[in-house]
């Protein structure tokens, strides 16, 4: 699992699910986890991390968000030197194919549809993990499923 100073951010505009993430994160032992209830917070968060040299170790973030919506702040991180390696799951009510294929195309590390519960963000944390963990240097490879 993620080593114990991991810091995580939750970007969304409802209460509800910031409170289910966390603590779902919470639950696996994760508990350096930062918040923020729309886009601009969310993408000035990153910003000032990556530049104090202690980025996020994952990032959650609603597709419809005052400010910046969740897309803008995928295609954001991902344009940027500093941030572009950070994994980011989108979360939304979207069950359109249309954003989650923008999503995909820009880099996303996942997504969840909304609704869903602590368990669910359990197992997409720890997939995220193990998907980290095969590509990182020196890892055993695996053939492609």
């Amino acid at each position: 699992m993620f080593h114990d100073e991991a810091r995580f951010l939750i970007a969304d505009d409802s209460n509800l699910t910031r409170d289910l993430v966390r603590t779902a994160l919470t639950q696996l032992g994760l508990l350096n986890v930062d918040s923020a209830a729309d886009g601009a917070v969310a993408l000035e968060k990153i910003k000032v991390a990556a530049d104090e040299g202690k980025p996020y170790d994952l990032v959650f973030t609603d597709i419809n968000m005052p400010k910046i919506d969740g897309l803008l702040l995928l295609e954001t991180v991902r344009s940027n030197l500093k941030t572009r390696n950070t994994p980011v799951i989108i979360v939304t009510t979207e069950s359109a194919k249309q954003s989650v294929v923008r999503a995909v195309m820009q880099g996303v590390s996942g997504y969840m549809v909304k609704p869903f519960g602590v368990e669910d963000v359990k197992k997409k944390v720890k997939e995220i993990h193990d998907r980290i963990s095969a590509q990182a240097p020196g890892a055993p490879s695996t053939p492609n499923r």
